[in-house]
């Protein structure tokens, strides 16, 4: 087995890992680096269901939590041709993973996104994501087992906006529940961020 590099930061080497391992390669690592200043860790898979150990899937880099989402956008921009995928992986908004892959849902499925109180699997998670994305694209910019979050390219607008928000609701109660408190403060939180967001308690 050979050592392709180790990762020093700061005045001590905080982590060690084999670049094969982590899927990433040296041109993705290099611009990763070149924008992010942030100690670089392994990025790991957790299996939610069995017992598993986790696994290595790519890297995760410490950010500036009010920066995050820029340079989540700005790796995308930077990253697709390579086939790599950026995205916010902590709900603290303070770390970014990298993983291989060009199919932005892949991100769901490595996270396990899931509303498992509502008895909704990642699976049922990725199908409904999928058919809003085809009548509403985004882009996904962060996910962890229990929330997505995207950009929309484009924008539900009038009527079809409301009854978006209804859709949303049915599959995703606590964001309304817990969150805005109402069909209509859901509407205007997405008319002000024009993000899709979804989390289960």
């Amino acid at each position: 087995m050979i050592w392709k590099k180790l990762f020093n930061f700061g005045r001590s080497k905080e982590t060690e890992f084999i670049v094969e391992q982590s899927g990433i390669s040296q041109e993705a690592l290099a611009i990763v680096k070149r924008s992010i200043n942030g100690r670089i860790h392994p990025f790991y898979k957790v299996d939610l269901y069995t017992e598993k150990p986790a696994e290595i899937t790519g890297i995760c880099v410490e950010a500036k939590q009010e920066k995050a989402e820029q340079l989540v956008l700005k790796l995308k921009e930077q990253l697709k041709s390579i086939n790599y995928l950026p995205f916010i992986c902590e709900s603290d908004r303070e770390k970014i993973g990298i993983i291989p892959g060009s199919d932005q849902f892949d991100i769901l499925r490595v996270q396990q996104t899931n509303g498992d109180n509502y008895d909704i699997s990642n699976e049922k998670v990725i199908s409904k994501l999928k058919d809003w994305y085809r009548r509403y694209p985004f882009i996904i910019i962060g996910a962890d087992y229990d929330w997505v979050e995207a950009n929309f390219e484009v924008f539900p607008e009038g009527k079809a906006l409301k009854a978006f928000a209804k859709e949303i609701y049915k599959f995703c109660p606590d964001i309304v529940e817990q969150g805005s408190g109402s069909i209509n403060g859901l509407i205007e939180e997405m008319e002000e961020t024009r993000k899709l967001y979804l989390w289960w308690d």
